[in-house]
């Protein structure tokens, strides 16, 4: 026998097509013959699934397991990704992309030219976010469905009418979501769609971006996403980041705002704003802080109105700022209006300390800020120091 012949214990033979592999897969059984090993089993009782080499080498036990129950995950992800790049290899050859054309005409799986694949609308659980695109156009064919006309593939787009095109499995990449446009068209219609959308600058970035840290969660711990709950998740977000971050946008001018009402006085004496409860975010790890915040000024030929202080500190806080430079910030703006002095005093507990890192939940952080009589009279600054202790 020649050295590369195989021997008889290297292969199993198939019952219904007499061809011999090393072991009589699922895979085969279903696109040759249209049924499975169970039903094989049936038929032929005796019949054997795995040449005898292959059987003494995997053992019965490992049948019907997956790769990451035999091997674990990443044993598994590896000869998954071998596979995947072997597959890539054989579609390069000519001769095996028309194996593959034949065996899916013989199974029924091909179709003719330009005419639409004849898939259930509602069957859609294998149109996922990796093949959104090929099955729209198998489906809804080269024909854009807003003027009418055909174009080639290249020229054309999936466009999902939620606005939502995520590759992510939270995303809807059903038919029924998918419409396939040409260039043009898809740009019109989203002109048409910005002029009546809810939507804020930068949502669809926010959203988009969740999407990812929520893919990052699955593929690093296993969360499961298309659970219930996260659904909207990113939507969400998106809404609550645009109330989170109000003091980004236009800071100077929200201040401005908020300061530019002021009332002719001839009061000079101190005037103080304490327990100012407000959030903000940290830049370094975006996780939310909690401030209460101080806040006096000297007024120097008016005084402004009683809520001021507390919105001035509400919407500094509201950007991703540090401690530090919050304080700073709010006794600027109140000396640029010619206060004869501004102080400020806030007390922080960051989550980034509290439930991550050094893990120290009752730490809290206290900085000031002093500015003009505050910073040149001890006087002054103590008896600020006096007001807020109370």
């Amino acid at each position: 026998m020649e050295k590369n012949k195989k021997v008889e214990s290297e292969y199993v033979e198939c019952k219904l097509c007499n061809k011999k592999f090393k072991r009589i897969s699922n895979t085969h059984l279903k696109k040759v013959h249209n049924i499975t090993c169970k039903e094989y089993k049936k038929q032929f009782p005796d019949a054997k699934f795995d040449s005898e080499q292959l059987a003494r080498k995997k053992g019965s036990s490992t049948r019907g397991k997956s790769y990451k129950e035999q091997f674990g995950f990443l044993k598994a992800k590896k000869i998954k990704e071998k596979h995947s790049k072997k597959t890539i290899e054989q579609m390069k050859d000519p001769e095996q992309r028309n194996i593959r054309r034949t065996r899916n005409k013989q199974n029924g799986n091909g179709h003719k030219g330009g005419e639409k694949m004849m898939v259930s609308k509602k069957s859609t659980d294998s149109y996922n976010s990796n093949n959104y695109r090929k099955n729209a156009l198998e489906y809804y064919g080269h024909t854009c469905q807003r003027c009418g006309k055909d174009f080639p593939e290249k020229k054309l787009v999936v466009h999902h009418k939620d606005c939502n095109n995520y590759q992510s499995e939270l995303g809807n990449h059903e038919l029924d979501n998918l419409m396939v446009l040409c260039r043009s068209c898809h740009t019109k219609l989203h002109n048409e769609l910005q002029k009546t959308s809810t939507r804020y600058v930068g949502q669809y970035d926010i959203e988009k971006g969740m999407h990812i840290i929520l893919k990052g969660l699955r593929k690093e711990f296993g969360l499961k996403i298309k659970d219930q709950h996260f659904m909207d998740t990113p939507k969400r977000v998106a809404r609550a980041y645009m109330e989170i971050f109000e003091g980004i946008k236009d800071t100077e001018k929200q201040v401005e705002n908020i300061l530019g009402t002021a009332f002719e006085s001839d009061m000079d004496e101190m005037i103080v704003a304490t327990n100012i409860h407000v959030f903000s975010m940290c830049p370094h790890h975006f996780l939310p802080v909690e401030y209460f915040i101080s806040v006096a000024y000297i007024p120097r030929g008016f005084v402004l109105g009683l809520s001021k202080l507390s919105r001035l500190a509400e919407i500094l806080a509201k950007r991703p700022v540090i401690q530090e430079q919050l304080g700073v910030e709010i006794t600027d703006a109140l000396m640029k209006i010619g206060s004869a002095g501004a102080a400020v005093r806030i007390s922080g507990q960051h989550f980034c300390m509290r439930m991550r890192g050094v893990n120290k939940p009752e730490a809290t952080v206290i900085t000031t800020s002093v500015r003009g009589a505050f910073k040149t009279s001890q006087a002054t600054r103590n008896e600020f120091l006096h007001h807020i202790s109370k």
